[in-house]
């Protein structure tokens, strides 16, 4: 119950370093929705970026999509890093976390400004969290949203199916 009603205080961003407890790490981006430190893989909750070697098109030219989504986790990161909340496990055994920054204006998630400038994407599957943040990054063609694009988990299936013929 209390990590619940952590949780649900910290969806009313941006909130200040005062009013966070925890401390602020730095992890080594894998891309643009995983985290590794000490050995351990943390999955960011709640969104879907594309994979490091995922290519999206732009004016009929290659886009390297998932290293822009890896680059753009990586300067979020900044020096600073992160504060990260585990929220639950993935089916791979992974932690699910949320992650905190910080900004000009308190702490922001993580998620929600990978979604909203369009470098990930709602992960419906999973999580209805950050859907009017993606809405914001489609309506003003923001990352992926500005290029054409196969989702990262579609994009993932068909990788898998020719990895078994």
């Amino acid at each position: 119950m209390i990590l619940f009603l952590l949780i649900i205080s910290l969806l009313s961003s941006p909130l200040s370093a005062k009013e966070m407890k925890g401390e602020f790490v730095r992890y080594q981006v894998i891309d643009g929705d995983t985290l590794k430190r000490n050995g351990l893989r943390f999955r960011l909750q709640g969104l879907d970026a594309p994979e490091v070697k995922q290519t999206c098109m732009i004016d009929e030219e290659i886009w390297f999509c998932g290293q822009a989504s890896k680059d753009y986790l990586k300067k979020l990161h900044g020096k600073d890093g992160f504060l990260c909340i585990k929220v639950g496990q993935d089916r791979y055994q992974r932690d699910l976390v949320k992650c905190f920054v910080k900004t000009n204006t308190g702490l922001e998630d993580v998620g929600t400004i990978m979604v909203r400038e369009g470098y990930a994407l709602s992960y419906r599957r999973y999580s209805k969290e950050y859907i009017d943040e993606e809405k914001v990054a489609k309506e003003n063609k923001r990352g992926i949203w500005k290029s054409k694009f196969i989702k990262p988990w579609e994009w993932r299936r068909e990788k898998n199916k020719k990895k078994r013929y």
